[in-house]
């Protein structure tokens, strides 16, 4: 190998938020093992949520480090910037670019995300001026061109998108925002809060378009000057944003030697561990249970990520017993324009059985699912935020909340003088759940269903050989999901 580096204990491919923290844990919990990150990622880590900011000029590129520049070589982490090709999983080695091997003792796959982009029949989604807008280099383009843009379009009906309008029009630039359907954020709100985000961003001045798509995007001499919707209307412009959205970057899991349990990203049990013995994922990669509808999905939130780092950083380190409690019920906290939005747990899970209550008074939006005085779901919209992480502990410890429910529905909540009531600890001196089956309180005990593609994973076994076997007391294995509960509950 010509003196090259070509080994390590340790090895994680990415350096976003979830492999540099896994990297920093790792190197605390083990300052003995050497630790490689591989990324073809030409720029330090850094804070993703906060390129809003800087595309509003509020922050400059210095300010986006999530750490100190150097931070890698202080904590002797060396950094390979290369693209990895396959993963050969029985030999424990990678396949780098330029057909280089690089042994590894444990890998963790933090890969993150790709954007899904425009599809790739729509004509002139090349044209000068036509951005997808995902990674620091976007962001950099779009900063460059704005001095020069009167009138944009942008395209997609996320969070993303209602950020990227609100930075055109901090501009002070005519900003076409096109909804395929009737509100925005269709998989968070429903109609009624969907509606609340559209009529703020249009009294804040973007002209909305509804239900539409774009069939074409024209250009003049290969830069672009307006779109065509579906409905034969020309809208100009000399910018289009693309934010559709974005899917987990799973493309490397596809190219292992020993295939991968997959469902709407990498499965891996609350430990972070895959299918395969040794290989761990995390980040926007990974598909994690939710514990109340036991479906995979990844989370897709910089806290989440983080989260999951020092959890694969423990794992890394073979320091499992220092590992956090499970990451619980999924949650989710931004701001949207001059509305900030939370949603903590299932709002939205209907069955029989669930109670769903809604508020729109102060000039916002509350609805809350309840299961026998518990909450399993809340959705806060407006200008009050509630302290979203007392909300998730709520939901996972199980507490009743008629006392507080009134103060819920308008939230302004005091989940500390709730707690206090309670002689609880504080909320910041909690873990996120508890995991000590004995003093657990989740909604539903009992034994843990499985459908037969999550068996091998949840299990500890699969076609490709053994996984490590799980803690005794794991709660990805000791409790019951609440939709399974309802399930049973119903028959005659």
């Amino acid at each position: 190998m010509n003196g090259r580096l070509d080994r390590a204990e340790i090895v994680i491919v990415g350096n976003g938020i979830a492999g540099i923290t896994a990297a920093l844990e790792a190197r605390r919990l083990a300052p003995e093992k050497r630790i490689v990150v591989i990324t073809s990622q030409l720029h330090p880590p850094i804070h993703t949520p906060a390129l809003k900011q800087f595309a509003c000029a509020r922050l400059e590129r210095e300010q986006l480090l999530v750490h100190p520049a150097g931070i890698e070589r202080q904590q002797r982490i060396h950094v390979i910037t290369s693209r990895v090709e396959e993963i050969q999983a029985q030999s424990q080695y990678l396949l780098l670019s330029g057909n280089r091997p690089f042994h590894y003792g444990k890998l963790l796959l933090a890969t993150g995300s790709v954007p899904q982009g425009l599809p790739e029949t729509l004509p002139g989604q090349h044209f000068d001026g036509v951005l997808t807008l995902h990674r620091l280099r976007d962001y950099l383009d779009l900063r460059r061109r704005l001095p020069t843009v009167q009138e944009a379009v942008v395209i997609g009906g996320g969070a993303h998108a209602v950020e990227t309008v609100m930075t055109l029009l901090y501009w002070g630039i005519r900003t076409h925002w096109l909804l395929r359907g009737e509100y925005p954020l269709s998989r968070q709100l429903d109609a009624q809060g969907g509606a609340l985000v559209r009529e703020t961003l249009h009294r804040a001045g973007a002209i909305i378009h509804q239900g539409i798509e774009v069939v074409d995007i024209v250009g003049r001499i290969g830069v672009v000057v307006g779109v065509i919707t579906n409905q034969r209307k020309m809208i100009p412009c000399q910018l289009v944003l693309v934010c559709t959205g974005s899917r987990p970057a799973i493309e490397l899991s596809e190219r292992c030697s020993m295939p991968l349990c997959r469902q709407h990203g990498i499965l891996v049990d609350d430990l972070l561990r895959t299918n395969v013995p040794n290989i761990f994922a995390a980040g926007d990669v990974a598909a994690i249970r939710d514990p109340q509808t036991n479906r995979y999905a990844p989370r897709a939130q910089w806290y989440a990520a983080g989260e999951q780092g020092r959890i694969a950083g423990a794992m890394l380190a073979d320091r499992p017993d220092l590992t956090r409690p499970p990451l619980g019920v999924s949650w989710h906290a931004t701001h949207l324009g001059e509305l900030s939005l939370l949603i903590a747990g299932n709002p939205h899970l209907q069955y029989p059985g669930i109670e769903t209550l809604t508020d729109a008074s102060q000039g916002g939006y509350r609805r809350l699912a309840l299961f026998e005085d518990r909450l399993i779901g809340y959705l806060s919209l407006g200008h009050i935020q509630p302290d979203s992480l007392a909300i998730k502990r709520l939901i996972e410890e199980g507490h009743s909340v008629r006392p507080i429910l009134k103060a819920l529905l308008k939230g302004d909540v005091d989940a500390h003088h709730y707690f206090a009531r309670l002689q609880a600890p504080p909320v910041q001196a909690l873990p996120l759940i508890n995991s000590q089956p004995e003093r657990q309180r989740l909604p539903i005990t009992g034994k843990l269903a499985l459908t037969p593609e999550q068996l091998p994973l949840l299990a500890g076994s699969s076609p490709t050989g053994p996984s490590p076997k799980v803690p005794a007391g794991s709660s990805a294995y000791s409790h019951h999901t609440l939709w399974s509960y309802l399930e049973q509950k119903e028959r005659p």
